[in-house]
């Protein structure tokens, strides 16, 4: 009787300390972090990854063994880099070869000065072609990279015979903007008289639509949301508008 009891006690005890360890070990795991490079700012496509563009937060272990297996731990795996993607701000970086091009392969695409050679980046399909345009045709020279752009055309009266407005591209992507320093500016003149080019990413066939536009008349940039669909706007003449 008293045998059967201790092995009982025993076996108690056994199945009490096993149960306190996995408690103990999955509490241990839930304070276990590692180190996850994340970006501090939003990180532009086709730009080198610089230090101050990066910081290191720590991860549950746990959540970056599931989640962010991919994500890299340690900074200098990064800066040198190349991003093929845009990275918002706060995002892990990802050891992804589809989202940065690693520092080790930079070489390929960047210049002899060491700055990003931007025509490695040009799909083949595509073509990049800019636009000089001012503030009121450039949407107050707030146009980004990566941002969606619907192209109108208006005519030169004197070249035509007739003016009109028409929408001649949707969701053309900006390639590339200028950047402008208004501080140069005088403040007589605020942005009268300033140009900025912006380069646009296009289909061929597109890019041969714009050039002709480009020389028979005046272009604008009305800009798309993300998300935005095509539409079909019609063709507007000056008649339409002294109705």
């Amino acid at each position: 009787m008293i045998s059967r009891i201790s092995w009982r006690f025993v076996l108690i005890l056994l199945c009490a300390g096993a149960i306190s360890y996995a408690i103990y070990t999955y509490l241990d795991s839930l304070r276990q972090t590692v180190p996850v490079v994340v970006a501090k700012s939003e990180i532009p496509v086709n730009v080198e990854v610089k230090t101050d563009m990066l910081q290191i937060v720590q991860a549950e272990k746990k959540t970056a063994d599931t989640l962010l297996r991919h994500a890299a731990s340690r900074v200098e795996d990064i800066v040198g880099g190349i991003t093929l993607q845009k990275i918002t701000a706060g995002s892990p970086i990802q050891m992804d070869p589809k989202v940065l091009i690693f520092p080790e392969h930079r070489q390929t695409y960047v210049k002899g000065d060491g700055s990003v050679d931007v025509k490695n980046f040009i799909p083949k399909d595509r073509r990049l072609m800019s636009v000089a345009l001012d503030p009121e045709s450039a949407v107050n020279n707030m146009l980004q990279k990566g941002d969606l752009v619907d192209v109108i055309f208006t005519s030169d009266a004197n070249k035509s015979g007739n003016e009109f407005s028409n929408m001649i591209l949707q969701q053309i992507e900006v390639f590339d903007v200028e950047q402008l320093s208004f501080s140069k500016q005088p403040d007589s003149l605020g942005k009268q008289g300033l140009v900025q080019h912006v380069t646009l990413l296009l289909a061929p066939q597109d890019a041969v639509t714009l050039a002709l536009a480009k020389r028979d008349g005046k272009i604008d940039l009305a800009l798309n949301p993300w998300n935005g669909e095509t539409a079909k706007p019609s063709s507007v003449n000056f008649s339409r508008l002294s109705r």
